[in-house]
């Protein structure tokens, strides 16, 4: 058995897999939550082999449909009555846009308003962890992109919205989401961070069509490997808290620093009325 618990979205393949990995070989035992059961299973038995001695287990989800996130997080809760670290990891490029049942963007959806309902329907294991140690931890996977980022686009169905666009927007939520997060469980043992992985080198936007397709088919040789990607997130789940800095809780990092951030909509006002506007989809 390991020495703490990491729940990881999004673990199957590129980042999410390499994440788990590395917190594996720290002895960490780690919860794979995936879409597809198959490449799920392929993981588990990978993350396995990295630490034999940890314990590696699946649940499946798909983070668009709220009702799927809704049980997973019961099932996980049930088995784990203490999470020490949530990684918020799963995103991707839409290849065109869609809109769930909902009305909201799909990658939108499965990035912020999925992974919000997952860590609040979380949060009494997290809360458990924090009370126990005062150190729970959960951080999302943002990234540079949320620089293109709107938050007058979220929420709203519009048919000129282009999918690099929406994955800006998917990211300035990501980033949001920490900042508020870090306000909300104040006091309870719990920091939250948001993290850029940097430019890296997995299967990624790989369906994404268009010059944007194209400049990412061409700048894949030159990325990182997901290995590298991976740091900051393992940074941030592993590191002593001395070592992120008390004042960093809800901020934004990048190669294991804090990194100031450039966008007009990253305010306290923002981050509050995004957590708002979000709950009801709890």
């Amino acid at each position: 058995m390991g020495i703490k618990t990491a729940v990881i979205t999004g673990a199957n393949s590129g980042l999410g897999l390499a994440t788990a990995k590395a917190l594996a070989q720290r002895s960490f035992d780690l919860v794979l939550v995936c879409r597809n059961a198959d490449r799920g299973k392929q993981a588990q038995t990978s993350v396995q082999q990295a630490n034999p001695a940890v314990k590696v287990d699946l649940f499946l989800a798909d983070l668009a449909d709220a009702e799927s996130v809704r049980q997973v997080a019961k099932a996980i809760c049930s088995a784990y009555p203490k999470i020490d670290v949530l990684i918020n990891n799963a995103g991707y490029t839409p290849k065109s846009i869609e809109f769930v049942e909902e009305g909201v963007e799909k990658s939108f959806f499965a990035s912020h308003v999925g992974h919000f309902i997952l860590t609040n329907g979380l949060m009494d294991s997290l809360k458990a962890a924090g009370a126990a140690t005062g150190d729970a931890r959960v951080i999302s996977l943002s990234s540079a992109a949320y620089i293109g980022g709107r938050t007058a686009r979220f929420f709203r169905k519009l048919d000129n919205l282009s999918p690099m666009l929406a994955y800006c927007d998917d990211k300035l939520a990501n980033l949001l989401f920490a900042k508020e997060l870090a306000k909300q469980t104040a006091g309870t043992g719990i920091t939250a961070y948001s993290a850029h992985p940097g430019a890296v080198r997995t299967n990624f936007g790989s369906d994404t069509l268009g010059f944007v397709g194209q400049a990412l088919a061409l700048a894949r040789p030159f990325m990182r490997t997901p290995e590298k990607g991976a740091q900051t997130s393992v940074f941030l789940a592993s590191a002593p808290l001395k070592s992120i800095g008390a004042s960093n809780n809800g901020g934004y990092f990048a190669d294991s620093a804090p990194k100031r951030t450039r966008n007009r909509d990253i305010t306290d006002e923002k981050a509050a009325w995004l957590w708002e506007r979000t709950r009801q989809y709890l």
